[in-house]
C-alpha cells in the first residue's frame, strides 16, 4: 500500500513549512498527501455504494410491511364482521371472542405501521439526504480543486527544474537532481495552494463522516442495546471535531498567507485558483452606506436608483417612495456572486430571489462585493467566538433559541395542515409546523416543495432555522 500521511502529521508538517519554508520536509510529504486523498475518495466511494444497498433494502421492508399492514388490516375488519354476525344472531359468547381478537390485530397492525414510520423517517431518509447531500459527488468533483492545486504543483516543479538545468548546462555544469528545499522560496504559493486545497478536502472528508456517524445513531431509537455503539460513535465524533477544529485553524491560516501575497500582485495578475467562498478585501471593512442600481423584477427589468446600507451582517434597500418599509436581507443566507460578463455587477442570493446590483464603476463594485462578504463573515464569526467565551451563546443554545422563536409564532402551536396540537415537524423552506403523519404527505410531495424535518429527531442547522424563521415571515 502506498505511503500515506496522517491528519495529526498533515497538520504538524504543514505548520513546520509555514513556519520555516526553506527548512521543513513538506515536500517530502506531497506524494504522500496524494495516495492519502485518492485513499480517501475510493473508501467514500465504497461507503456510497454500501450505503445505497442499504437504503435499497430498508425500502424494500418499508414497502412489503406497508403491504403487510394493509393485508392485517383488511384480516381485523373481516373478523369484526363475523364477529358481528354472531351477535346478531344471539350467539354473544362466541361473536364477542371474535370482535376481541380482531380489536388485538388492529393494535397490532398499528404498532406495525409505527415501527414503519420509524424506519421511513429515521434510516431511509437519513440515508437519502446523505446520499443525495454530501456523498452524491464524491468520485471526481469533491477532490477537483485538490486535484488542480496538485497538477499546478507538478507544471511549475517541472518549468522551474527545467530553467535550472539550462541554467546550469550554460555554465558547463551537470545538474542531477532538483530538491524541494533548494526552490522552497519560488514555490511557496503553489505550496500553500495546496495544502489549502488539502485542508479543505479533508475537512469535508471530516465532516461527511461525522454526518454517518449521526446517521447511524438514529438506531438508538430502534433497538435499546445499542448504547455502548451510540457512546463509541460520540467518541468519534469528537476525536473528528478536534481534527476539523485543528484543520480550520490551519485553512485559515493559510488563506491568510495567500490573500497577504494577492495584496502584492497587481489586478491582472491575480490568480486563477478556483476557491470555494468569496473573500473580500478586509480593506474597505464591514459597514458601508450609498447608492446602488437595483435591476426590477417585473416584465420591464427596469434599473432604480436605491439607498443600501450593510451593517451587523444585514443589507438594507430602502424604496423609492419613504412610506414603504425597507427590505432587510440576513446576509447569513445570502451569497454574493460577481457578474462574469458586466464588471460593475454583482448578483446577492438569497433563499428565494436573485437581487442584481450595478455600481458607479468597477472599483466601487469590488468595494460593495468586500463589504458584503466581509460583513458576513463577521456575523459568522462572531457566534463562534460567542460559543467559545460563554456556554449561552453556544451553537447549541442558538439553535435551541431559533427553534423556540419558530414554535412560539403565531399559529405554529398546531399542526399547519390539519390542526393537531404540539406539532413537531419542520418545513425548512416553508417555515410551518405539522404533526408526523402530515408530514409524510409533505415527504411524498418532494423536497422541491417540502424539505420536512423532526426538530427532535434531526439535527437542525442554524442556517436552514434561519430560512424558515423568514420564510414564515414572507409567508
Amino acid at each position: 500500500m502506498p505511503d500515506q500521511i496522517s491528519v495529526s502529521e498533515f497538520i504538524a508538517e504543514t505548520t513546520e513549512d509555514y513556519n520555516s519554508p526553506t527548512t521543513s520536509s513538506f515536500t517530502t510529504k506531497l506524494l504522500n498527501c496524494r495516495n492519502t486523498a485518492s485513499l480517501l475518495e475510493e473508501t467514500l466511494d465504497l461507503d456510497k455504494n454500501a450505503l445505497q444497498k442499504v437504503k435499497k433494502s430498508a425500502k424494500s421492508i418499508n414497502t412489503s410491511g406497508q403491504e403487510h399492514v394493509q393485508n392485517e388490516e383488511n384480516y381485523a375488519q373481516a373478523l369484526d364482521k363475523f364477529g358481528s354476525n354472531f351477535l346478531s344472531r344471539d350467539n354473544p359468547d362466541l361473536g364477542t371472542a371474535f370482535v376481541k381478537f380482531s380489536t388485538l390485530t388492529k393494535e397490532l397492525s398499528t404498532l406495525l405501521k409505527n415501527l414503519l414510520q420509524n424506519l421511513s423517517h429515521n434510516v431511509i431518509f437519513t440515508l437519502d439526504s446523505l446520499l443525495k447531500g454530501d456523498l452524491k459527488d464524491v468520485k471526481g468533483d469533491l477532490k477537483k480543486p485538490f486535484d488542480k492545486a496538485w497538477k499546478d504543483y507538478e507544471t511549475k516543479f517541472a518549468k522551474i527544474e527545467k530553467e535550472k538545468r539550462e541554467h546550469a548546462k550554460q555554465h558547463g555544469m551537470i545538474r542531477t537532481e532538483i530538491t524541494g528545499a533548494e526552490i522552497a522560496e519560488e514555490m511557496e504559493k503553489e505550496r500553500r495552494v495546496f495544502q489549502l486545497q488539502m485542508c479543505e478536502y479533508l475537512i469535508k472528508v471530516n465532516e461527511i463522516k461525522t454526518k454517518k456517524g449521526d446517521g447511524l445513531k438514529t438506531a438508538d431509537k430502534l433497538k435499546q442495546y445499542i448504547e455502548k455503539l451510540a457512546a463509541d460513535l460520540y467518541n468519534i465524533k469528537q476525536t473528528q471535531d478536534e481534527e476539523k477544529k485543528q484543520l480550520c485553524t490551519l485553512r485559515d491560516m493559510l488563506k491568510s498567507s495567500l490573500q497577504l501575497e494577492q495584496k502584492e500582485d497587481s489586478q491582472s495578475r491575480q490568480s486563477g485558483y478556483s476557491m470555494h467562498q468569496l473573500q473580500g478585501n478586509k480593506e474597505y471593512g464591514s459597514e458601508k452606506k450609498g447608492y446602488l442600481m437595483k435591476k426590477s423584477d417585473g416584465l420591464r427589468k427596469v434599473w432604480q436608483r436605491r439607498k443600501c446600507t450593510v451593517k451587523n451582517g444585514y443589507l438594507t434597500i430602502s424604496h423609492a417612495t419613504t412610506n414603504r418599509q425597507p427590505a432587510r436581507l440576513n446576509l447569513l443566507t445570502c451569497q454574493v456572486k460577481p457578474t462574469a460578463d458586466e464588471k460593475k455587477c454583482f448578483d446577492l442570493i438569497s433563499h428565494n430571489r436573485t437581487y442584481h446590483f450595478q455600481a458607479d464603476d468597477e472599483q466601487e463594485c469590488l468595494v460593495w462585493i468586500s463589504v458584503l462578504t466581509n460583513s458576513k463573515e463577521e456575523a459568522l464569526n462572531m457566534a463562534f467566538r460567542g460559543e467559545q467565551s460563554s456556554g449561552e451563546n453556544s451553537i447549541e443554545d442558538l439553535t435551541k433559541a431559533i427553534i423556540e422563536d419558530v414554535q412560539r409564532m403565531p399559529g405554529n402551536d398546531v399542526c399547519c395542515d390539519c390542526g393537531a396540537p404540539d406539532p413537531t415537524w419542520l418545513s425548512t423552506n416553508l417555515g410551518i409546523l405539522t404533526c408526523i403523519e402530515c408530514s409524510g404527505i409533505h415527504r411524498e410531495m418532494g423536497v422541491h416543495i417540502s424539505r420536512i424535518q423532526s426538530l427532535e429527531l434531526d439535527k437542525l442547522g442554524t442556517s436552514e432555522l434561519l430560512v424558515s424563521y423568514y420564510n414564515y415571515d414572507v409567508l
